[in-house]
């Protein structure tokens, strides 16, 4: 039997509070559920690089608990970084010239159905659109990526699927297919939590996304004295300055040799024979080879 947090409160017009414990998380749980049901794992892998990136989000929902928990969502899995710019979980849509704010922002909109095409039809929308802006419609479960010509190439050539996470997608979708799952209500979810399993399904995907943006800052988390590797020392002020110019070199000459490595591999004769044996492998799962066999 769970555990649960009571409390009755000494007046009529209120009922008597019961709560699953540990309590649900609604932006850590509910919030990130409902951005991997709705977005999918790779696509919100993807605005969390454009996040990294500092460019704009704007989520549309059709209500306000959707909108807010996954607005605050977002900025929990950017962890162990720090989102530094605007921060409006629900904006009026009355509000909407926002949108053109000169500074990174993540944004949420609530508005009806019908009326969401009506906000991605609306010209200061567009315009930003294609000077950064992604919207994460939640209703429909699509992300318009931005049109910035540099940024939407970037996104394209680095892509690269994640297995685990996959994997965990599939998870969490089975699980939410179930009639009694919490997932598909945000007010059964506040009184009876998430299950054990969808739970550690949750617990698994947010590691699997911490340890690849953790990638991203290279040696930076492995010692706290790194980051002076990386850093111009001022001896009059006896003050350190960060150098990117300093923390990419490192990378860029790894991915030459990288690229190096693969090449020369490439033209060995043992890689030619791998790539001999895939063809004739092919050619045995053919019907024309199957034929042949047969006769």
């Amino acid at each position: 039997e769970k555990r649960k947090f009571e409390v009755d409160l000494p007046f009529h017009k209120f009922q008597k509070i019961s709560l699953p414990l540990p309590l649900p998380q609604m932006s850590d749980e509910w919030g990130f559920a409902t951005l991997v049901l709705r977005i999918k794992s790779m696509q919100l892998l993807t605005t969390l690089k454009l996040l990294l990136l500092e460019r704009s989000v704007l989520l549309l929902g059709d209500s306000f608990e959707e909108v807010s928990s996954c607005s605050c969502a977002l900025m929990d899995l950017l962890k162990p970084f720090e989102w530094a710019s605007a921060f409006i979980p629900v904006l009026p849509r009355k509000m909407l010239d926002f949108v053109s704010s000169p500074v990174p922002f993540i944004v949420g909109v609530v508005a009806k159905t019908e009326d969401t095409s009506a906000i991605l039809d609306d010209d200061r929308v567009k315009e930003a659109i294609g000077s950064g802006l992604s919207v994460l419609n939640l209703t429909t479960g699509k992300c318009i990526l931005t049109k910035e010509k540099d940024v939407a190439q970037i996104l394209k050539k680095s892509s690269n699927p994640i297995t685990q996470l996959t994997f965990y997608q599939a998870r969490m979708e089975e699980l939410a297919q179930n009639e009694n799952s919490s997932l598909r209500s945000f007010k059964q979810f506040f009184q009876c939590g998430p299950s054990p399993k969808e739970r550690l399904t949750m617990f698994s995907m947010k590691g699997v996304i911490k340890k690849y943006l953790q990638s991203l800052s290279g040696d930076l988390l492995d010692h706290p004295e790194n980051w002076k590797k990386y850093a111009i020392h001022n001896e009059a002020t006896d003050t350190y300055e960060f150098a990117p110019s300093k923390f990419v070199e490192p990378l860029r000459e790894q991915i030459m040799f990288q690229l190096k490595l693969q090449e020369m591999i490439a033209h060995t004769q043992l890689f030619v024979g791998f790539v001999e044996e895939l063809q004739t492998s092919k050619l045995l799962e053919s019907n024309s080879a199957l034929f042949i066999a047969d006769w």
